[in-house]
This record gives C-alpha cells, structure tokens and sequence, in this order.
C-alpha cells in the first residue's frame, strides 16, 4: 500500500519528494494566489518503469549484473535474486528507486516472460537497465 501513496504523491507534487516533509521543504505557498510554487524547477523526475523481457533478454541482463557486481552477489537466477541484484547496483551507482522482479507465469515454463518493476526511478536508470537487457553490459 505504502508504495502506492509514495507513487501518487510523487506524481502530484512532480518532484522526487518521498515524504510529506520532504515535499513542503521544495513548495512555498504565494500569498497573492495562495498556489504553490516548486522551488527546484529543474528537479529530476522520477517515474514508475515496467520492463518486460523474454528469456534471451534476461539472460543478457544476468550477464551484466555478473559483470558488473562480480562476487558481491549470487547467481542472479530467480526473481528475488535479480532483484537483489538491481538494489545493489543501483545503490552502488546513488540512483533512487526501487526494484521489483516478477516471471510470469510464477512456475517454469515456457514461454515466459519477466517484468522488472522500477518504482520511482530516473530515466536514465531504466534506460541502462533496458540496454543491458539487450546488449550485456550496463553503461559506465
């Protein structure tokens, strides 16, 4: 439920702002029109990203999470654990967000797909994740 209210709130106030006091610090009220005024106009934008991929596709991003982030992690075979992988990555890199990984259908079998939730990220966050999916390696 939380990230739901988070997902909405960042959509009305059209900043990153996770917290309701993290919000009224970028906001001020005129006392003419009594309208709020962001005060950082030129504040990232956070957006909610649904990547689907097929299994050639997340065999590429496996590759690169392996690439990337080495022994710190385990074999990113299950959703839980790519899942793992993309916080730590994305941590590693200072990007805001956060993952979630599903296989659809839960069981195995083919054909299958996964959906790689990113809540709350940047752009360029999801692009690097979406090319790593395609190409097997994450940008610099």
């Amino acid at each position: 439920m939380w990230p739901t209210i988070d997902r909405a709130r960042r959509r009305l106030s059209g900043s990153g702002a996770s917290a309701p006091d993290e919000a009224a610090d970028s906001v001020v009220a005129t006392p003419a029109s009594g309208a709020a005024i962001a005060l950082d106009a030129q504040a990232r934008r956070l957006e909610d990203v649904v990547i689907v991929l097929g299994a050639v596709e997340v065999d590429q991003l496996r590759v690169a999470l392996e690439l990337v982030l080495g022994d710190a992690i385990e074999r990113p075979d299950t959703p839980a654990r790519i899942e793992r992988a993309l916080s730590l990555l994305m941590a590693r890199r200072g990007a805001e967000g956060k993952p979630r990984v599903l296989r659809r259908p839960a069981a195995i079998s083919t054909p299958e797909s996964w959906e790689i939730h990113l809540e709350g990220v940047e752009q360029v966050t999801a692009g690097a994740v979406r090319e790593a999916g395609r190409s097997g390696v994450f940008a610099a």
